[in-house]
C-alpha cells in the first residue's frame, strides 16, 4: 500500500511539474506572439510611411513637370 501512495505522490509531483512547464510555455508563447505583433505593427507603419513619402515625391515631380510644360508653352508663345 505504501508503494501505491509513494507512486501517487510521484505522479502528482510529475503532474505539477508538467503543469508548471505548460504554464511557462504558454507565457513564453504569448510573449513571443506579442513581440511578433509589435514587430508587424512597426513594419506596417514603416511601409506606410515609405509609401506616403513615395506619393509625395510623385506629386512633387508631377507638379514640376506641369510647371515646366507651362513654362515651355509660355516661352514658345513669346517667341511667336
Amino acid at each position: 500500500m505504501r508503494w501505491a501512495i509513494e507512486g501517487l505522490e510521484m505522479t502528482r509531483a510529475h503532474l505539477w511539474k508538467v503543469e508548471m512547464d505548460a504554464d511557462q510555455f504558454r507565457v513564453n508563447a504569448y510573449s513571443e506572439i506579442e513581440r511578433e505583433k509589435l514587430n508587424l505593427i512597426n513594419s506596417t507603419y514603416n511601409i506606410l510611411e515609405q509609401l506616403e513619402n513615395y506619393k509625395n515625391e510623385t506629386i512633387y515631380f508631377k507638379q514640376q513637370r506641369a510647371i515646366n510644360q507651362v513654362q515651355q508653352r509660355v516661352f514658345q508663345q513669346a517667341l511667336q
